[in-house]
C-alpha cells in the first residue's frame, strides 16, 4: 500500500466547489429537509487521524465529509452537535446569508453524517477537534466565526485552551484567526450538564452487543431521538427518518453510545475547558454569544450559569422557544441570530480598519 500524501490545498479560488442544490431540491415535499441531498452538496476528503492532516488518495486511513461555499479563507466554521452531525444545519441553511455575504464551512466528525465510522476509534473532544484544525489547516482559512451547537461548543473550548497552551510554550497560537464565537445548547460549565439518566447517561455505558442494535428498528429510534424536541413541536415521521437516514449512513448509528461520553469528557478536564475562564481570557480579542433554549433536557442551566457568572463582563446571551434540536424547532429564528451576530463582526471590523486609516491631527 502507498502511504497517503498530506493533502495541501491552495486558498478557494484554486479549489473545485461543489454544486450548491436549490433549497426546492434539498427538500421533500412536506418541506423536510432530505439528508442524501444534504450530502450531495459536499464531498468526503480523506483523513489520517495520526498526522492530524488532510490526505489524497484512495487509501487514506478515514475519509470525512465536508461542505464548503463560498471564499472558504473567510468562512464561518459550522461545528455540528451530537447526535446529528452537520445534518443538522439543514433546516437553518436556507435562511441563512449567501455564500457571498457569508461564506460557509460545515463539516462531519468522524463517526457522524457521512464522515467514516470506524468502531474501533477513540470518539473524544481531543480527535474532533484536531479534525476541525487539521482542516483550516489544510483549506487555508485565515480567518473563520466559531459556531457551534450542542457538542460542538466543547471543541470550541479545547481549541481555544489549545491557543493558550502554545502561547505559555512560546509557540505561536495558530491560525485561523477567530472573528467571534457562538454557541447554542452547548455544554459550557461542568455543573451546567443536566442530561436526562435515559440518555447519555445510560448510552454510554452500553456494552458493544448492544449498541450494534441501537436504534433498531425505526420505533425504538424515534422513541429514544422523541426527548430532543419540545412537547409542543409535530415532529411528524418525514423529520424522523430523515434524521434516521444522515445517523445511520455507514452503518453508524452505533455511535449514539460510542460518541456518548462527551460530558464525562468534559467534567474530566474541568479546569482546562471551563467557559468562564475561557471567556475572560479572550473576551477583549474577539465576542462571544451563548444561546439556549427554554426547554432544552440536555443544557438548559448553562444559559443561566452564564448569565449568573458573566453576564456582568458583557457577554452576549440569546434565547429561543422550543426543546433542544433548535436547529429544527427555530431555524429560522436561529439563523436571524447567527446573521445578525456576523454582520455585527464584520461591521465592527470596517469601524476599525477606517479609524486606523484615518489621518492623526494634532491640537
Amino acid at each position: 500500500m502507498t502511504k497517503p500524501r498530506m493533502l495541501v490545498t491552495a486558498p478557494s479560488r484554486n479549489i473545485r466547489l461543489p454544486t450548491v442544490l436549490h433549497h426546492a431540491a434539498a427538500e421533500k415535499g412536506d418541506g423536510t429537509p432530505s439528508a442524501q441531498a444534504w450530502f450531495a452538496g459536499g464531498e468526503r476528503v480523506g483523513y489520517d487521524p495520526k498526522a492530524r492532516a488532510l490526505v489524497a488518495g484512495e487509501d487514506a486511513p478515514l475519509h470525512v465529509f465536508l461542505r464548503r461555499e463560498g471564499d472558504v479563507a473567510r468562512a464561518v466554521s459550522f461545528l455540528p452537535g451530537y447526535p446529528d452531525g452537520s445534518f443538522g444545519w439543514a433546516k437553518v441553511h436556507p435562511h441563512l446569508p449567501t455564500s457571498a455575504e457569508m461564506p460557509k464551512l460545515f463539516v462531519d466528525y468522524v463517526g457522524m453524517g457521512d464522515s467514516d465510522k470506524p468502531r474501533d476509534y477513540a470518539y473524544s473532544t481531543a480527535e474532533r477537534t484536531d479534525l476541525v484544525e487539521a482542516i483550516w489547516r489544510n483549506l487555508g482559512v485565515q480567518s473563520t466565526t466559531l459556531i457551534a451547537f450542542d457538542f460542538g461548543s466543547l471543541v470550541v473550548l479545547e481549541h481555544l485552551r489549545r491557543r493558550l497552551e502554545r502561547l505559555t510554550q512560546g509557540e505561536p497560537a495558530g491560525s485561523p484567526d477567530i472573528r467571534g464565537v457562538f454557541i447554542f445548547n452547548g455544554g459550557l460549565f461542568t455543573d451546567g450538564h443536566s442530561h436526562p439518566w435515559y440518555t447519555t447517561p445510560i448510552l454510554r455505558r452500553l456494552p458493544d452487543r448492544a449498541r450494534r442494535r441501537l436504534g433498531r428498528p425505526f420505533t425504538l429510534f424515534k422513541m429514544l431521538v422523541g426527548v430532543m424536541w419540545s412537547k409542543g413541536y409535530r415532529v411528524t415521521d418525514a423529520e424522523v427518518r430523515e434524521l434516521h437516514s444522515a445517523m445511520d449512513r455507514h452503518d453508524g448509528l452505533f455511535y449514539l453510545a460510542a460518541a456518548a461520553g462527551f460530558v464525562a469528557d468534559h467534567k474530566a478536564q474541568r479546569d482546562r475547558l471551563d467557559f468562564g475562564r475561557l471567556f475572560k481570557a479572550y473576551r477583549g480579542q474577539f465576542p462571544f454569544l451563548v444561546g439556549g433554549s427554554d426547554e432544552d433536557p440536555f443544557e438548559h442551566r448553562q444559559v443561566d450559569l452564564a448569565q449568573e457568572r458573566l453576564g456582568h463582563l458583557g457577554l452576549q446571551i440569546e434565547r429561543l422557544p422550543g426543546g433542544h434540536l433548535t436547529t429544527h424547532e427555530q431555524p429560522e429564528a436561529l439563523a436571524a441570530l447567527m446573521a445578525r451576530f456576523e454582520r455585527e463582526l464584520s461591521d465592527g471590523h470596517d469601524r476599525d480598519a477606517l479609524v486606523a486609516q484615518r489621518p492623526k491631527t494634532g491640537r
